[in-house]
């Protein structure tokens, strides 16, 4: 029963550490994505399906280690400049 109880324990902690870390660095590029519908075609036993693609704003901020891509709100994506500091709470 105690290997149960830590196990839960250990589970629930793992899980709380996968928060989004904030990135800081330089902003290197900005991508916008339109949003659009797009085909994708499966074997020859199922019909081709239609995947939505939602309109994104992408901004790709640079430290000493990585280009790391991060998806903010359309006004972040308009204030933000290229080479700007910034420090954002972004996801891949």
């Amino acid at each position: 029963m105690k290997r149960y109880i830590s196990i839960i324990i250990l589970m629930g902690l793992l899980l709380a550490s996968c928060e989004q870390r904030p990135v800081s660095g330089y902003v290197v590029g900005k991508r916008h994505v339109t949003e659009q519908d797009i085909i994708r075609e499966n074997n020859a036993s199922h019909p081709a399906a239609w995947k939505p693609v939602h309109e994104q704003w992408v901004v790709f901020v640079a430290d000493s280690c990585r280009v790391t891509p991060c998806h903010v709100t359309k006004e972040t994506f308009t204030r933000l400049q290229k080479w700007q500091f910034v420090t954002v709470k972004g996801f891949e």
